[in-house]
């Protein structure tokens, strides 16, 4: 997945390794130089694997896959949870006894704070002004403090968060929302801020059942279980998506009612500090909002007040299945794990786009894999059934492999290391008959395992089963095929 900042940009790859560019002091390079390549994370090498990632303003957070967080950039409002002001040039670690013993699940960044939710529920920390902590007041947070249940009515499950500028998001697992912080976009019909998670009526988007939500500088999005577009807050640039000149929406008004997105469900959504990035299910990249250096992707730098189809045609005609956006620019992963970015080139002297220039980019613009060592940006899927059966087949001793070679770092993972009757010369070799049933009885072990490490990819422990990180890691529930 990518998250993109003011001026920089963090990217998690499926191999679970870090990197960022962009702005010096914001990127945990170790270093106040400024990186206009995809650079590894200091210390991404002796760290365990990452999960996800967010950014603010200035400042990064991330999930490993212990449930333990990372933070790092700015800390002048308390943002990193230390219980200091200082600045952070590398990850520093935040264990699971902060929390309770409880793993971290997922993590978003505000402007100047961070929502961390746990399985033991949501901490925060950072700049309080407006209520954004959800702690009853505007009293800053230099160490993650925890928003008491009763704030979600007691006995609700959080299962996804969203930190905007001023204002801050929970998802409940009931498919409920609650929203804090500067009152234009909490969506409760009014401007009075609320310094305590407050529900959003149910009829405020037709009763529907929310499950993922995103949040820019002044505005929100929410996805709808049967994949409706909900918007609120300011829209000035347009970037609600919804028909009029209207500057504010006070709550939620629906985006494209009818023959939604040609048809075609909405999957993700992504929000930048003024522009919108939602992607359906048929791979589709849609924008609008304030298109200044061409955050947009329409080869231009107007803005939309509708949604426009980014044209494919940019992407290679692959599906895109995730996107991000910054204060100025985006970005988008392809189904192949391709990062595409594109808008503002040069800010304070850095670009955050990996593509060795300080120009801007209007449309979307590949970054070289090699950049990323060759890694694929990191997806959220399952294998599909077929690709299933053939991971089955190089590592159970019961299923047997046309090769002693077959996938033997998925066979060392499982603990298996015993070769079929055949493989030990115990039982005749298949006929061409007895291979009729099973197309890969005579698959190459090596091909096996490429099938595996190409189509496997799904955060490990709690944040798999929650279906908001899963769709903003670029997957859906839905998708979801045991092995």
């Amino acid at each position: 997945m990518a998250a993109c900042g003011r001026n920089f940009t963090v990217v998690v790859t499926e191999s679970g390794d870090v990197f960022a560019l962009g702005k010096a002091g914001e990127l945990a390079h170790n270093t106040f130089e400024h990186q206009l390549l995809p650079a590894g994370v200091a210390g991404s090498k002796v760290l365990v694997r990452i999960v996800m990632v967010a950014a603010g303003l200035a400042h990064s957070a991330s999930v490993t896959v212990e449930g333990t967080l990372l933070t790092w950039g700015d800390g002048t409002r308390g943002q990193l949870g230390y219980g200091d002001l200082q600045n952070r040039l590398r990850p520093t670690l935040l264990g699971k006894e902060l929390f309770g013993g409880k793993p971290a699940v997922m993590v978003a960044c505000g402007n100047f704070h961070t929502l961390v939710l746990t399985a033991g529920g949501l901490w925060t920390c950072g700049f309080g002004q407006n209520g954004r902590l959800g702690h009853g007041d505007e009293a800053d947070k230099l160490v993650l403090t925890q928003v008491v249940a009763q704030r979600f009515d007691g006995n609700a499950q959080i299962v996804m968060v969203a930190a905007g500028g001023m204002h801050s998001m929970a998802v409940g697992s009931e498919g409920g929302v609650w929203t804090w912080g500067y009152g234009v976009c909490l969506g409760h019909n009014d401007m009075q801020d609320r310094h305590v998670p407050t529900l959003l009526a149910g009829a405020a988007f037709d009763r529907g059942q929310a499950v993922m939500v995103a949040t820019g500088a002044a505005h929100s999005l929410l996805l709808t279980s049967e994949g409706g577009l909900w918007a609120w807050g300011d829209n000035g640039s347009g970037q609600l998506g919804t028909a009029g000149p209207d500057q504010f929406k006070l709550a939620p008004a629906r985006v494209r009612e009818g023959d939604v997105f040609w048809g075609s469900p909405v999957r993700m959504a992504a929000c930048g500090d003024k522009h919108s990035l939602i992607v359906t299910e048929a791979g589709i990249l849609w924008s609008f909002g304030q298109g200044a250096y061409g955050a947009l992707g329409h080869h231009d730098i107007n803005e939309r007040r509708e949604p426009t189809q980014v044209e494919s045609q940019h992407f290679d005609d692959a599906k895109i299945v995730s996107a991000a956006g910054g204060a100025s620019h985006s970005a988008a992963v392809s189904e192949h794990g391709t990062l595409y970015m594109w808008g503002m080139g040069a800010g304070g002297d850095a670009s955050p786009m990996g593509l060795d220039n300080m120009q801007h980019k209007l449309v979307p613009t590949c970054v070289a894999p090699h950049l990323l060592r060759g890694a694929r940006v990191g997806r959220c899927h399952r294998a599909l059934p077929l690709h299933a059966l053939a991971f089955a087949m190089g590592t159970h001793p019961r299923l047997g492999s046309a090769s002693p070679k077959a996938a033997p770092a998925a066979a060392a993972r499982c603990g298996r290391s015993r070769k079929s009757r055949r493989l030990q010369g115990d039982a005749p070799a298949p006929t061409a008959d007895t291979r009729m049933g099973c197309a890969y009885v005579t698959m190459p072990g090596e091909l096996v395992q490429r099938v595996v490490e190409a189509c496997a990819s799904w955060p490990e422990g709690r944040a798999g089963e929650l279906e908001g990180v899963v769709r903003l890691l670029g997957g859906m529930m839905k998708d979801k095929v045991s092995p």
